[in-house]
């Protein structure tokens, strides 16, 4: 359980917008959970009912925190930034970082999807368990949404060139 203890954290800790301690009890409550499933429905893809059970249980803090703050539906939209590893050149630390800033822009099923993919390796077939979506809307959401941030980072690019 150790190896997916720190992504199922940074991947909580990214859903419930940079609250790491509320990401921490999502985690111990998905394995918590993890002990008391039937290992036949856990056996064939650990990863994914994981990641399945870490993310539905997210959504349930942040509904319930929705009912008692009154907010929007902002806070099921915001993650926090992804900050690279420091030992990187600071050319590539900031377009880095200019990236995932970027990605704020996308829907949130795009950043979503994107994420799983590149910072928790997860497949398209994990995805779209983790999700709920088919593999190939995984597939168009991941394919669209690298697309727009491509061409953000070309248009910034080109905009700070000028």
């Amino acid at each position: 359980m150790a190896l997916f203890e720190s992504p199922l954290i940074a991947y909580a800790t990214n859903l419930l917008a940079g609250d790491i301690d509320r990401a921490r009890d999502v985690v111990q409550d998905t394995f918590l959970r993890l002990f008391q499933a039937e290992p036949e429905r856990v056996r064939e893809n650990l990863k994914a009912w994981l990641y399945t059970v870490c993310r539905n249980r997210a959504f349930d803090v942040l509904r319930k925190d929705q009912r008692l703050d009154l907010g929007g539906d902002e806070v099921l939209l915001t993650y926090s930034d992804h900050r690279p590893d420091p030992s990187q050149s600071t050319d590539t630390s900031e377009l880095c970082d200019r990236a995932w800033k970027l990605m704020e822009r996308l829907s949130s099923n795009q950043r979503e999807v994107i994420r799983l993919k590149f910072v928790d390796d997860c497949s398209y077939k994990d995805i779209a368990r983790i999700t709920g979506l088919s593999i190939g809307n995984v597939g168009f959401l991941m394919h669209m949404g690298l697309r727009k941030l491509r061409d953000f980072l070309t248009e910034e690019l080109s905009e700070n060139t000028h």
